[in-house]
């Protein structure tokens, strides 16, 4: 039995993190070739220190891996943030490389800021993710399944071989995200994502006028994978804090996909939805003045949208919730067959979308 699944660790990320500093302290080829991947190019004579879980106060957080590299000049601090699963925690790696951080690795150190090089890594399993601040680089856990990682010590040999298994078996599914889905296979939720994202860039991805986001959405029993879809001129130039709710608006398209429902699931409808710009939750925003009006805006988007989509031949529902103003039915019977319906369903809706935000506009509801 493979030692990750015995243990249960393959996806903790404390584990894995002390797993990989064990490679680097047993092996100086192993390091500097992870050193390289990461971009920083490294003189042979270097010295190395590595820490993992460094806390650098509330405020900063805690790093998995920082190592500090010594050699001519100045010495470097490489901060890795490891992700085996969970998404970045809010601005997580901007409070990493901020100038709070660097004081406090700095004085850890007991030498000046002014005296250390950095050089940030954002080291995840999920390919698809990429961090919030720029100055990371981003690589991935596949990295590690080509030959040359050069160990001495047995046994961390036969882990880091029983490792790249375990990678070898995450990833395999997602290279062939249609057949893995549509197949059945035992897809855990973390693949699903991968697998549906690579799906939905390749059909929406060529549809450059349209923005994307992307991201988990949870609660009790549930883990869904959100998609979104919207357009600058689906927001109002002002927000609700600065016009009020009565003029300003946020339309968008969404769809979910449940990651923990196992077998088979396709795409059966997307939801057009109008909130505040920016969105908050309703509690926050019913006793602010123009909330009537605000909910009145989005009762007229909703009828006159589900009218021009109506007239246009789109299969779709009129909603009465809070935000969802028209959910449209989606068709296909394979994965292929699904997403050139969707394509095509929002395609049809986003030109009834820019007509009614447009009308309001003209009739002074909007602005």
């Amino acid at each position: 039995m493979n030692t990750f699944d015995a243990l249960n660790v393959f996806y903790r990320e404390d584990a894995i993190s002390d797993f990989l500093v064990n490679c680097f302290q047993d092996s100086r080829e192993f390091l500097l070739r992870f050193l390289l991947k990461a971009g920083l190019d490294v003189q042979e004579d270097f010295q190395s220190f590595i820490e993992t879980r460094v806390g650098l106060g509330k405020t900063v957080g805690t790093p998995d891996i920082v190592i500090r590299l010594s050699g001519k000049g100045k010495d470097t601090i490489v901060l890795i943030e490891n992700k085996m699963g969970a998404t970045e925690g809010k601005e997580q790696t901007v409070r990493y490389e901020s100038s709070k951080a660097k004081e406090e690795i700095a004085a850890r150190y007991g030498v000046a800021v002014e005296e250390l090089n950095f050089h940030y890594v954002y080291l995840a399993l999920d390919k698809t993710v990429k961090p919030i601040s720029t100055k990371f680089v981003f690589l991935d856990y596949s990295i590690f399944l080509s030959e040359g990682w050069p160990l001495y010590d047995d046994n961390l040999r036969k882990l880091f071989k029983e490792f790249q298994e375990k990678l070898d078996e995450f990833y395999s599914p997602v290279m062939n995200p249609y057949e893995s889905i549509e197949q059945n296979l035992s897809l855990n939720g973390l693949q699903r994502k991968i697998c549906w994202q690579k799906i939905l860039a390749e059909n929406f991805f060529p549809l450059d006028h349209l923005d994307f986001e992307w991201g988990e959405v949870g609660g009790a029993g549930r883990k869904n994978f959100l998609f979104l879809i919207r357009k600058p001129d689906w927001e109002s130039a002002e927000t609700f804090h600065q016009a009020g709710l009565s003029k300003t608006f946020y339309v968008h398209i969404d769809t979910y996909i449940n990651m923990l429902q196992k077998g088979s699931q396709l795409v059966r409808d997307i939801g057009v939805r109008f909130e505040t710009n920016p969105y908050v939750p309703h509690w926050k925003i019913d006793r602010l003045p123009d909330y009537d009006t605000f909910l009145e805006n989005k009762r007229i988007f909703a009828e006159m949208l589900y009218a021009r989509a109506k007239k246009q031949g789109i299969r779709c529902k009129k909603r009465n919730s809070k935000l969802l103003a028209l959910s449209v039915m989606i068709g296909g019977e394979t994965i292929s067959e699904n997403m050139q319906d969707l394509q095509k369903q929002v395609l049809a809706i986003e030109s009834c979308i820019d007509e009614v935000i447009a009308e309001m506009k003209s009739k002074g509801i909007l602005r």
